[in-house]
């Protein structure tokens, strides 16, 4: 690693692409002084020569990490038939992946709406819901994040800490939904313990479903485990009786799995952890093995549109479909699933060690790969640290570790850290992100 001095050569390759960059690309999703050229497994070099150890699987969309050669060679065995096919025409590598994405579906999941992005298969399973039911209001959790298209942004997170400023001017595009409390059983909003809750939480949605809605309920969205919401994982209980209450008013449970699917959770599917078979889950990120590529997969009653009203020239590129059944396919022939239970308990064993001796770790929770340690200045008053967090993501990097962040609030404000490795990740690997993690974490506490 190359992380001798703080300062960077001014006339070097990673300056000189951040100058470029500064001068003609519009950056709308944070801008983060760093430049990544190399990449393969799980190590990542930017610009400026530094290597990384990758615990975010390229913010979830590589969950077999950097240039995976199986993948790798399926783009190139595509390209050499065709290298895109209109979604107008059929083609079989599309096909393909639905056929095997239903196949390994909890239910009646049989029918695959594509899209390009998360959003877009959100935006998707709406269309699907409302024709179906003829309603056109969904019940959203308070926390949730479902995308920051016009449709979708009224189904994420509205706290001003989240997005400040980011949805002024467009009240006239945003629809109208109906919001609930989130789970989180850490700091639960309704200030109950699950030992005698309820899942209160949950019970908001029959209200909503019954009383909230202006035009008709048309379904109910939720996330298994709640990502930019704080890595916060659904209760036991929690989308059983969620999907009991939509069964009862005859509206679809949509269950966004956008980050959590793929063995991201464990199971191919995180819904899978349950015995829910829920009437829609959406798929996004990681879906097309790096390439764009999203899609909701719902039951035959949920699958009519009318002609032309939903659809994107690129959707189902057969590049992307191509990549993301090679990823699937080595998957389930290395036992990932297992791999990401495994190498999940793992990590949170070796965050917990840390923890016995942290000033600041509040709380870590987790499903496979998918964890959260939220950071707090007092673990009585559960005051969020936010400086702290940006201190130890900084630290992480000076030590060769990228990790994410996230809410309970978001942006700059964000207190959870999150590690979400590529689901091929070792056991050394595994042990390499603690052990950096550990003197990263010391050397912030060392400055409280």
């Amino acid at each position: 690693m190359n992380h001798d001095s703080p300062e960077r050569d001014p006339g070097g390759p990673g300056q000189t692409l951040r100058d470029e960059s500064d001068e003609h690309v519009i950056k709308c999703m944070g801008d983060v002084d760093m430049g990544l050229v190399h990449g393969d497994g799980l190590k990542v070099t930017d610009s400026d020569g530094n290597e990384y150890i990758d615990a975010i699987s390229a913010e979830w969309v590589l969950n077999l990490g950097f240039r995976n050669p199986e993948v790798k060679q399926a783009m190139v065995d595509q390209f050499e038939k065709i290298d895109y096919v209109s979604p107008v025409f059929e083609s079989e590598v599309r096909t393909e992946l639905a056929k095997k994405l239903a196949e390994l579906a909890p239910g009646d999941l049989s029918k695959v709406l594509y899209g390009l992005s998360g959003a877009s298969a959100v935006e998707g399973a709406m269309h699907l819901a409302m024709r179906t039911t003829g309603g056109t209001d969904f019940v959203c959790l308070d926390a949730a994040f479902h995308g920051r298209t016009f449709a979708t942004i009224a189904l994420t997170y509205v706290n001003p800490g989240m997005v400040e400023g980011a949805n002024k001017g467009l009240d006239r595009y945003l629809p109208r939904q109906m919001r609930i409390p989130n789970y989180n059983c850490y700091r639960c909003p309704l200030g109950l313990k699950r030992e005698t809750c309820d899942l209160a939480c949950a019970e908001a949605i029959e209200w909503e479903l019954d009383r909230g809605h202006l035009n008709g309920p048309a379904g109910v969205m939720v996330e298994p485990f709640q990502a930019n919401g704080g890595m916060v994982p659904a209760p036991d209980g929690y989308l059983e009786r969620a999907h009991e209450i939509t069964q009862a008013h005859d509206v679809p449970l949509i269950v966004d799995e956008i980050q959590g699917a793929l063995c991201r959770c464990g199971p191919m599917y995180a819904t899978q952890r349950t015995e829910v078979e829920p009437e829609m889950i959406i798929l996004g990120k990681a879906l097309g093995g790096g390439l764009p590529l999203s899609a909701t997969i719902t039951t035959p009653e949920y699958s009519a549109l009318l002609p032309w009203e939903y659809g994107f020239t690129q959707a189902g590129n057969p590049m992307a479909c191509a990549a993301g059944l090679a990823m699937i396919e080595v998957m389930l022939r290395d036992d990932l699933p297992a791999n990401s239970e495994k190498m999940g308990g793992l990590l949170t064993d070796g965050l917990k060690e840390i923890e016995k001796d942290s000033k600041l770790i509040g709380d870590i929770r987790g499903q496979g790969l998918m964890v959260g340690v939220e950071l707090v200045l007092d673990r009585e008053n559960k005051e969020p640290a936010f400086a702290e967090a940006d201190a130890l993501m900084a630290a992480c990097l000076e030590h060769g570790l990228m990790i994410g962040k996230t809410g309970p609030v978001f942006g700059s404000n964000g207190n959870v850290v999150k590690f979400k490795p590529a689901v091929n990740v070792t056991e050394d690997e595994i042990v390499e992100m603690t052990d950096i993690f550990g003197r990263a974490l010391a050397d912030v506490e060392a400055t409280l």
